[in-house]
């Protein structure tokens, strides 16, 4: 089993790479902001002809700021190489959060996740962006904060808001780390958050990076112009599907609203219970991954890497207890309509039109809704198996 894993991991990693090699996309926008920012900053956030806007915060232009003083080759090689560490750190630490996928008797539960990774992990190396690296940054984090350590708390919050500032939709988990989470990880929140607002002034000057900042908030107010919910079919969100459906933009923003706060409301609930049921921690945060991605109104079948963890939880779930038929169910349904209508499998044509018609945003409903299943059949189970006094 061991070899066989071997031998699909570097089929995998030879054609993320193949691909990564040919198709250059998002980092030609990385790389053009970078030198900007040595050249004209007022052409970061700027319109910028066929290199279109950029939209991530200004705490990723200190990151990215050093790729501006090298040639664009190289510094694809380095992001190929930068995106294939990042690989290895994010299923690493989705192996240490889920230990099933380690043993052989699950064999074929790895195998679906393996699966099911294949297509957001071309799609990072062939859009060059930065899902897998996120990923890497966030599961570190969560690793940080099970030791039982206030400093790696800390750091673990830290690193959370880290990955807020460079994109957006992680915002989502920082709130959940700050709800969920003990005293020492909502420091590093804090810390983290007032770092990452403030060390572009430091590195970039007063004026530039208030300019910036500027910037920043209107292409974020302003996504839309170029990547309409309808206009784009690969956009596959909550707030896609209701714009297909007819929806307001309005009605959808509330919409995702209220399922956050419900969300969030529900976190605050259990929270009580991870400290005696830490079993359950694991697929609330799985589930704090699958919203942050099901509510974000760009989100991208590159973006879907943060939907694993979800399928991993309901796969640890059927694992572990009897009767899981209708989980069991539920997932190799939500697994045909998210990994099986990717274009590797259906063609660009019956792609397209699946994505139209929102199939993999219905297979990623069903997926939050088997996760929301699955944690309270573990949550019943806690409470039944827990002594009477």
């Amino acid at each position: 089993m061991k070899m066989l894993k071997g031998c699909l991991w570097a089929l995998l990693l030879i054609t993320c790479w193949v691909i990564g090699i040919k198709y250059e996309i998002d980092l030609v926008v990385l790389h053009a902001t970078a030198q900007f920012l040595q050249t004209d900053y007022t052409r970061v956030y700027a319109q910028n002809g066929i290199l279109g806007r950029y939209f991530y915060g200004p705490f990723s232009l200190v990151l990215i700021k050093p790729l501006g003083f090298f040639s664009f080759p190289v510094v694809k090689y380095f992001w190929l190489c930068l995106q294939t560490c990042c690989l290895f750190i994010f299923w690493r630490g989705l192996t240490a959060l889920y230990p099933f996928l380690k043993d052989k008797k699950c064999f074929w539960g790895w195998l679906l996740i393996w699966i099911i990774s294949i297509n957001p992990i071309h799609n990072n190396f062939q859009s060059n962006n930065i899902q897998i690296i996120l990923g890497a940054l966030l599961i570190v984090a969560e690793q940080l904060t099970r030791v039982n350590s206030s400093k790696r708390d800390t750091l673990g919050g830290i690193l959370v808001t880290f990955a807020a500032g460079i994109k957006v939709f992680p915002a989502f988990l920082v709130v959940y780390y700050f709800l969920a989470r003990n005293n020492a990880t909502k420091k590093g929140i804090i810390l983290g958050c007032l770092f990452v607002a403030f060390l572009p002034f430091s590195i970039l000057g007063i004026g530039p990076t208030t300019f910036l900042y500027r910037g920043f908030f209107s292409n974020l107010t302003n996504y839309s112009v170029e990547n309409g919910l309808i206009k784009i079919n690969d956009i596959l969100c909550l707030p896609s599907l209701l714009a297909r459906l007819g929806f307001s933009a309005t009605g959808g923003h509330i919409l995702v609203l209220i399922i956050s706060a419900l969300f969030f409301i529900a976190v605050l609930c259990a929270r009580r219970g991870f400290k005696t049921n830490r079993f359950l921690e694991p697929h609330f945060l799985a589930m704090a991954w699958a919203l942050s991605i099901f509510l974000n109104p760009s989100s991208r079948p590159h973006y879907f890497i943060f939907y694993i963890p979800a399928f991993c939880s309901i796969l640890e779930v059927i694992y572990s207890h009897s009767r899981t038929w209708l989980l069991t169910l539920g997932l190799i349904i939500s697994t045909l309509m998210v990994a099986f209508t990717a274009e590797g499998v259906m063609g660009k044509h019956w792609n397209e039109i699946l994505e139209a018609a929102s199939i993999p945003t219905y297979g990623m409903l069903l997926l939050i809704i088997v996760l929301g299943l699955a944690i309270e059949k573990d949550r019943r189970t806690a409470r039944n198996s827990s002594p009477v006094n």
